[in-house]
């Protein structure tokens, strides 16, 4: 395989992309099992079976690996002890390394990198895994991502957007450098010397989520706009929502990153109802993912811009290189100390099977990384009739 990094390239040089997933069973798995459903999960799992090489030139690809360092061990630390130890700790995807899988009595987490895949590839990597785990046969899954070229053509730029990006990379070629994982290492020795994230987790019950259900419906919007609305109520100021989205168009379920997002910018109107507000912040929402343009903007810009200038917004965001060019492109795409004020990733109700032979998933939790665009990231999940909620920020 041979795969270019593209849209997806701003993932390489982030220090905290780890996307994490805890998974508990109505029973406990042997590790024996798991250990044997784990490896033959990642073998049909093209992504997985990958590392990632970063050319002379810039460029960067997945490429086949033979031996890919995909792991699976057992642990008694809790979810976010378990988050805090991985998360300075650099996947090695220059080594195939793109998951690691920890069984507790508590159930098994699963963190990858978002190299790996978007939220809702694990989640099918997980259903992979519970086969794998029963004994059903699965079928390969070929990897996925959203390149410049299998974006809707309906999505595609204003004419000034190139001449921005060109003027971008013009200015950029005085200071250009080709990083390296010498220097990723760097970057992640300095920024997590003296930081560590955390985890606050609310679970919603099945009366709870229901009342949160007709509340919405109710107010005629999302569930998404409601907690939004709720999660802003009591903010002063005009409060940028990020908002990640599935950029799937034809309903794959490979593994790969094929996410894109939008971003929402709303001041909580103390004067309105909170439902009047709710409706406001869905208009808004509502205006960006029906617009191919506004849906795909992220994607179709970052794609134009230098692979090794996308890098160096990370590197200037761990504060391990100066650019003049790199610092103000780093600011103007919210690299810099402004960054999304909330970031959010709704999974709705997780898009896989809950049993699997004689083991039922009985709640799944999902936490999202602290990416350099983002300081308060929350990420949503409903299992059969419990919804979690996880909040991830940094804690020092």
């Amino acid at each position: 395989m041979r795969y270019r990094i593209d849209t997806e390239r701003v993932d390489l040089f982030d220090v905290n992309i780890v996307i994490t997933m805890k998974v508990s069973f109505d029973k406990d798995i042997p590790f024996e099992d798991a250990q044997k459903a784990f490896y033959k999960a990642c073998s049909l799992h093209e992504v997985l079976n990958s590392k990632v090489v970063i050319e002379d030139s810039g460029d960067a690809f997945y490429v086949s690996c033979d031996e890919p360092h995909n792991s699976i061990s057992i642990t008694d630390l809790l979810l976010e002890e378990l988050v805090i130890e991985n998360e300075r700790k650099r996947f090695r995807v220059d080594e195939g390394e793109f998951i690691r899988a920890f069984l507790s009595s508590d159930g098994i987490v699963f963190m990858m990198h978002h190299l790996g895949g978007d939220g809702k590839s694990l989640l099918y990597f997980i259903e992979t895994f519970m086969k794998c785990l029963s004994g059903r046969e699965c079928e390969y899954l070929p990897f996925r991502s959203l390149g410049l070229s299998d974006l809707p053509k309906e999505s595609k730029l204003p004419f000034y957007y190139e001449l921005l990006s060109r003027s971008w990379n013009r200015n950029w070629k005085k200071d250009r450098k080709v990083f390296s994982f010498a220097d990723l290492d760097d970057a992640y020795s300095g920024f997590w010397k003296d930081r560590k994230t955390k985890i606050e987790l609310k679970r919603y019950s099945k009366d709870e989520l229901d009342v949160l259900v007709k509340n919405a419906k109710n107010a005629g919007v999302s569930l998404t706009a409601y907690l939004i609305t709720d999660f802003i109520k009591d903010t002063d100021s005009s409060m940028d929502v990020g908002l990640a989205v599935d950029g799937r168009t034809d309903g794959n379920r490979s593994m790969g990153n094929q996410a894109t997002g939008i971003s929402v910018k709303y001041r909580y109107d103390k004067k309105k109802s909170f439902e009047d507000n709710a409706k406001a912040v869905f208009k808004a929402m509502r205006e960006k993912l029906d617009d191919a343009r506004s849906r795909y903007l992220v994607l179709q810009f970052m794609g134009l811009l230098d692979p090794t200038l996308k890098d160096s917004l990370n590197m200037v965001h761990a504060g391990c290189f100066e650019s003049k060019t790199a610092s103000k492109v780093a600011g103007l795409l919210g690299y810099g100390d402004k960054v999304k004020d909330i970031s959010i990733t709704n999974l709705t109700r997780a898009d896989i099977p809950l049993d699997y032979g004689d083991v039922r998933i009985r709640e799944i939790v999902f936490v999202p990384p602290v990416v350099s665009y983002a300081k308060n990231v929350i990420g949503i999940v409903t299992t059969d009739d419990v919804m979690t909620v996880a909040r991830h920020i940094y804690s020092t």
